[in-house]
């Protein structure tokens, strides 16, 4: 019997705010005692300050990326911050061969690879996790032919074939945003294949076969969410080598081209200043370096996080 003014689910019941509060300290506390999470919090922390800074180039330094002043040509780094805009000397990280401030070209460069490395993470992930899932929920000859797919692309190095299909085109972003997708789709199909694989052989499957479902409604409904923490591993391991790949295609000429800042392309200019401005190609792959190890940072914390057996009790 029900008591009148009472609902019936009391676990229905809204919280109060010191509930709430409490059960969001409990989460929390237990997050942090969890194996990899002050990894993963580090990571985090360190791509969150080199992505910010880079949305926030604008509020960081008034100075125009692509603008030349042949007067301040290869100024070294200063730190005083007393300096006014228009003294040759307020450059905090120095300028390149033309005069322009390496701090302003650093940021917007940074900004450029981040974006289109995402955007050609997404494409990767939509492309590699839908021939995965086909491939290991259909199996047999489907994953024959998709699998000779991936080992076709992985036996033939794909530097060279984006080299021809940047020559042969003209460069623009989306011929980017698509190499960068075609990069790394292969490692996702046969991650999730793999996993997929082994999701097939559980007995909750079995017994979805058994009621009728289809192999459609298995892979979407029963066997995508389980597949869904190797997805974020391997995307958070894609990420920093798409990052090195669009600088590796900005270095050969390949891939942004001037006046558009790219770290690539900056250290290609820098390399002919080794000698007499270390700066100018340093810098650059120091950027490339603090965000690649930040996300690979990320990706470690992610994987002891989400695999139960590097749980310690």
């Amino acid at each position: 019997m029900e008591l009148i003014g009472v609902p019936g689910d009391i676990d229905n019941l809204p919280l109060a705010p010191e509930s709430r509060g409490k059960r969001w300290r409990e989460k929390a506390s237990s997050f942090r005692r969890r194996e990899g999470s002050g990894t993963f919090l580090a990571g985090l922390l360190l791509f969150c300050v080199m992505a910010g800074a880079a949305l926030a180039a604008p509020l960081i330094t008034d100075h125009d990326p692509s603008r030349n002043n042949i007067t301040a040509r290869l100024v070294p780094p200063s730190w005083d911050w007393s300096l006014t805009e228009r003294d040759p000397k307020a450059f905090p990280l120095g300028t390149d061969g033309l005069g322009r401030d390496m701090l302003s070209r650093i940021l917007y460069g940074l900004r450029v690879s981040l974006l289109l490395a995402f955007a050609g993470l997404c494409l990767s992930m939509a492309l590699g996790v839908t021939i995965g899932m086909i491939s290991g929920v259909f199996g047999g000859r489907v994953d024959a032919i998709l699998m000779r797919l991936v080992d076709l692309q992985l036996a033939f190095p794909y530097i060279v074939l984006a080299m021809a299909i940047v020559a042969a085109t003209k460069t623009s972003i989306p011929i980017l945003i698509v190499l960068l997708g075609l990069a790394g789709w292969v490692y996702f199909a046969r991650v999730v294949r793999g996993v997929v694989l082994q999701e097939m052989q559980r007995d909750y499957v079995r017994s979805a076969q058994v009621l009728g479902a289809s192999r459609w409604r298995i892979g979407l409904r029963y066997v995508l969410p389980n597949v869904l923490p190797a997805i974020a591993i391997i995307a958070t391991l894609q990420f920093p080598g798409l990052i090195i790949f669009e600088a590796t295609l900005s270095f050969l000429g390949l891939g942004i081209q001037p006046p558009t800042p790219s770290l690539g392309g900056m250290m290609l200019d820098g390399t002919q200043y080794i000698a007499s401005a270390w700066w100018v190609i340093t810098l650059p792959g120091v950027a490339i370096l603090l965000v690649t190890l930040s996300l690979n940072i990320i990706s470690d914390g992610l994987r002891q996080l989400l695999d139960p057996r590097l749980q310690t009790a």
